[in-house]
């Protein structure tokens, strides 16, 4: 299923787009016009608090996790009218303007990471380049120390493994847990500091939020907004990128295209989104019994709403399957949600994206897959990208 998911969802597309998965406890939707329908309606679907968990954490992993701050929810767990003000004051933090001046210091970063192993010839991309260039650029935006930004790493990895909880033996479940209550005592500790000494980033902007309305900062929210941050602007956007270079390099007439036209790269972005989205499936909860088609979901229920099955579905992108940097119409894909949630740090992530994209493309001639093996993914169901990327290319003499 991590492997290639799609099959089932064509599948699940045809013959019952609505389904109860018993494994997940939550119906599944998989068209796109019912996803876009239930992203869009916050009356009736709440995005409150909710997990595709379906194994309740051991006691020793809940012994770690109250040493660290109760989970309030991020910006992506709140409904209207409440997420309305949140991402009104959070807005400010990401407007076109500033994230236009971050291109120069992005490219420069993505050129020193590539500095360090450009004449090797062979490199495994996650972990050199995938991974550091997302977590450097959230660190700087958040105001982390540059010495201190190899452990968000780490911390947003193991966020990510406590997602795999019902996978996980009970050792490793509790290392993670202890990685992300370090990440959130690391966090409480910088806002901390910076509310004497606010600036203009985003730390200060999430402060600012979490001090409104009452006038006094709730650290417990603070540190959930920052570490949500940390996490999607690190995860997902290595994710984005793991993926799109193994769609790249798996299709080598897209990949010349792209080295010919650079320009190529922000639709290289764009159609990785939809044929191979990092975030396959967000939760919602109905508020009240809803009928969609010929099922009836009732008040309570979570639901899955596959993105990734969304992106795939043939009555609105023409041989889904097929990765097409000239496809027309991959705007419509749902990578970055839809309606309210739509993805807040989205502007970045494209930049991001463009960037490395570009920068790798253009210095490493010959870019090729070095390892004759299939690709492995993070087995995890809400993130979708691979685990490793061993690469190679020419190196210039």
């Amino acid at each position: 299923m991590q492997q290639d998911p799609y099959p089932l969802y064509a599948q699940a597309r045809a013959e019952e787009p609505i389904f109860f998965s018993e494994d997940l406890g939550m119906w599944v939707a998989t068209r796109h016009a019912d996803v876009t329908a239930i992203l869009r309606d916050t009356d009736r679907f709440s995005s409150r608090l909710t997990t595709v968990s379906v194994k309740e954490p051991p006691p020793e992993v809940v012994a770690v996790m109250r040493r660290g701050f109760p989970r309030t929810g991020s910006i992506i767990h709140l409904d209207p009218p409440e997420h309305t003000s949140v991402r009104r004051s959070m807005n400010a933090a990401f407007t076109p303007q500033r994230i236009a001046s971050l291109e120069g210091a992005i490219t420069s970063l993505a050129n020193q990471l590539v500095d360090s192993f450009e004449a090797t010839g062979r490199t495994e991309l996650i972990a050199r380049f995938c991974g550091p260039l997302p977590v450097a650029v959230i660190g700087d935006i958040l105001g982390v120390s540059r010495a201190d930004v190899g452990k968000f790493g780490q911390w947003a990895d193991d966020a990510a493994r406590l997602l795999m909880s019902g996978q996980l033996p009970t050792h490793e479940w509790v290392s993670a847990a202890e990685s992300v209550v370090a990440m959130q005592h690391y966090l409480a500790d910088l806002i901390s500091a910076r509310t004497s000494t606010q600036a203009d980033d985003l730390l200060t902007t999430l402060i600012q939020t979490a001090t409104a309305p009452s006038g006094q900062l709730d650290m417990a929210k603070a540190v959930s907004y920052a570490t949500a941050f940390v996490f999607a602007g690190h995860k997902t956007t290595t994710d984005l990128l793991g993926n799109a270079l193994r769609l790249l390099l798996l299709h080598p007439e897209q990949l010349a295209a792209l080295v010919r036209d650079p320009s190529l790269a922000a639709a290289a972005v764009e159609e990785t989104l939809r044929r191979d989205c990092p975030v396959p499936g967000t939760a919602r909860v109905a508020n009240v019994d809803v009928k969609i088609g010929d099922v009836t979901i009732p008040k309570d229920a979570r639901i899955l709403v596959l993105l990734g099955s969304a992106n795939h579905d043939e009555s609105v992108f023409e041989d889904p399957s097929r990765f097409d940097l000239g496809r027309a119409g991959s705007g419509e894909h749902l990578g970055f949600g839809r309606g309210v949630h739509f993805c807040l740090g989205a502007p970045l992530a494209r930049l991001q994206g463009r960037v490395a994209l570009s920068v790798l493309t253009q210095r490493l001639p010959g870019l090729r897959l070095a390892d004759e093996r299939p690709v492995t993914f993070w087995q995890v169901t809400m993130f979708r990208g691979p685990v490793s990327l061993e690469v190679a290319w020419d190196v210039k003499k």
